[in-house]
């Protein structure tokens, strides 16, 4: 990538965000947080929560399946798949292209909006052995983390690299290892645990960086991303994070004191314990 067109893309992002800010959706106050009420419970003990702009729910049991769950709590699919080991995430950022990353064997599979498999990705076949995180890209393709490289990294279909950022552990000073990632509004979020957050634009170029101590805490595991606000939770709490603003509000969540995960989507809340799967629905 040329320096004019990293120029551009960077402009090109700062003048969405100047668009943004007069239109973004005030989706979450405390008015609005105290004011869902639960349709249903689902009991499963589960350790990975994540939902979908249709408002499904996709959750990792702790017997390595994945159970998909409508608005309402009704099972619409299952997949289990043990031979790539522990299941590390699911992006659902599209409905009908579901990825789950199997760190261990730095293995991705595809699956449909049945919770069918349509793509598998073996990137040991390719010299890729160590991947620490994993997404969808917009147009279908992947993002990853290679540590071997330092880097993160777009692939095709056929293992080709389109693009990639520059090092770095060069750039923070230090070893990294990202535990989450995802490609929201023209940007790739890469989650560092004691870090922070670090962005880069659809070219694997720089771009901003959330530090942890910004963030409130130092172990995020996973989060939204709606309008270029960072929404995740931790003990009881909503945050939500304007990264153009660089500001931050908390909002308490009712009966969340057990709760590992949470969830949003328009006018649904999904809460995840140890024990079930809640959800909640706006007055």
């Amino acid at each position: 990538m040329t320096e004019n067109n990293s120029k551009l893309s960077i402009s090109t992002l700062k003048t969405m965000s100047l668009i943004l800010f007069s239109s973004l959706l005030v989706a979450f106050t405390p008015t609005t947080i105290s004011n869902y009420e639960l349709v249903s419970s689902v009991p499963l003990e589960a350790r990975f929560l994540t939902t979908d702009f249709l408002k499904s729910a996709y959750v990792i049991t702790d017997k390595n399946q994945v159970m998909k769950y409508d608005s309402t709590g009704s099972l619409i699919g299952n997949y289990s798949e043990n031979k790539y080991g522990k299941l590390t995430s699911i992006d659902a950022k599209s409905p009908f292209n579901v990825l789950m990353f199997y760190k261990e064997f730095s293995t991705l599979v595809s699956l449909d909006m049945r919770l069918s498999a349509r793509r598998l990705y073996k990137l040991s076949s390719v010299d890729i052995n160590n991947i620490a995180a994993a997404c969808l890209s917009d147009d279908n393709y992947i993002w990853l983390y290679d540590m071997d490289a330092g880097r993160i990294k777009k692939i095709n279909h056929a293992y080709e690299t389109i693009y990639q950022s520059v090092e770095i552990p060069q750039l923070v000073g230090q070893e990294v290892e990202p535990n989450f990632m995802m490609e929201k509004d023209g940007l790739i979020y890469v989650n560092i645990p004691k870090i922070g957050i670090m962005m880069f634009d659809i070219y694997g170029t720089y771009y901003t960086s959330v530090a942890a101590n910004e963030l409130g805490f130092s172990d995020l595991k996973s989060f939204q991303v709606l309008q270029h606000k960072i929404i995740y939770f931790h003990e009881g709490n909503l945050f939500i994070y304007d990264v153009f603003q660089q500001e931050i509000d908390s909002y308490p969540i009712p009966k969340s004191y057990a709760a590992s995960d949470v969830k949003v989507e328009k006018g649904r809340l999904y809460m995840l314990d140890g024990e079930q799967l809640q959800f909640y629905e706006q007055k």
